[in-house]
């Protein structure tokens, strides 16, 4: 069922899935992702990595993998990175990879405040495996049984550049940002006679890190990090909200994500453990709308890894301060 869903969606134009963006429960685990205005934004050069399995009750139908990689740059006085993401859906018959090379200009406001810019250049590669896929008309209407290919198909393969650009604003204890990805809509179809645009996504999101205090000792007690992302991208609108406590280094918490036009929500819970150098999470999707509520192999597990490297010169620093997210 799965496979002639993908197959039909992919070569029959029913897009409304297909020609949206794959999404991350933990949205700032790869921040070049989310916003290109990241890039550099940590004050070191930085990686990050992470795996993402959507359904797992059927095994790697939706796998996303990602790694990226960025640095502050006092030559261009901001910063850039790479980011590489595979997308992979229907047990490998339809991938999508993507390449983006990302550079960030960084203009300090005021002491407290910092602004970034980036810009992200990509290139993406679309693969269509044919075999294990069934179509509609190669099932018997009377019988419902397999009767085999009617039609001569063939793998398909396709590239396109893409473009996206960003701004963030932080301090030490807040940040805030605006995205844009597929500035010029690229074309996503196989087809040479049908064209499919790549809708533009529209992201803004906002955080804070808020200390609590013992009132006994006045020592930082915990940090509070709430969370706001707002994602459009051509009629999907989703609204997430949530929020980690972090404690010693072992930060737990709860977001929710709201589609807006179908009304379907889900709740992710996040845990893991975090310093100056590094930031190990691990998350999973529990849908809350019928009829998957009560199906947790209609959630998602994702597991992400993000170190900041020494740096080797202490002298240089490209702003006065660094963003509050690792």
């Amino acid at each position: 069922m799965l496979l002639l869903f993908v197959a039909g969606s992919i070569i029959y134009g029913t897009v409304y899935l297909n020609a949206q963006d794959p999404y991350l429960s933990q949205y700032y685990s790869n921040t070049v992702y989310l916003n290109p205005a990241f890039t550099g934004s940590s004050g070191l050069p930085r990686i990050s990595i992470g795996y993402r399995n959507h359904f797992p009750s059927m095994g790697q139908a939706f796998v996303n993998y990602h790694a990226a990689f960025d640095m502050p740059s006092e030559l261009v006085h901001g910063g850039f990175g790479f980011n590489i993401m595979n997308d992979v859906q229907g047990k490998g018959q339809l991938s999508n990879l993507r390449i983006d090379g990302i550079y960030s200009h960084a203009v300090i406001l005021s002491p407290e405040i910092e602004m970034i810019a980036g810009l992200q250049a990509s290139y993406v590669i679309r693969s269509l495996r044919i075999d294990g896929l069934i179509f509609p008309d190669d099932i018997d209407n009377l019988t419902g049984m397999y009767i085999g290919q009617t039609e001569a198909l063939s793998d398909q393969t396709s590239g396109f550049p893409d473009f996206a650009a960003g701004i963030l604003f932080f301090s030490r204890a807040w940040y805030a940002g605006f995205a844009v990805h597929h500035l010029t809509a690229p074309n996503i179809s196989f087809s040479r006679n049908y064209r499919e645009p790549l809708p533009r996504k529209y992201t803004l999101h906002a955080g804070i890190n808020i200390p609590v205090f013992e009132k006994r000792f006045g020592r930082e007690f915990l940090q509070v990090n709430p969370n706001l992302v707002y994602i459009q991208q051509g009629s999907q609108r989703q609204i997430n909200i949530g929020a980690e406590v972090i404690r010693k280094g072992i930060f737990a918490g709860i977001w929710n994500r709201h589609n807006i036009r179908f009304g379907v929500s889900s709740v992710t819970a996040v845990a893991g453990y975090q310093d100056s150098r590094f930031r190990f999470g691990y998350s999973f999707d529990f849908n809350t709308s019928r009829p998957w509520i009560n199906d947790l192999g209609s959630g998602a597990h994702e597991i992400t890894f993000t170190y900041r490297f020494i740096k080797f010169d202490k002298k240089t620093k490209m702003g006065t301060i660094n963003c509050p997210k690792i």
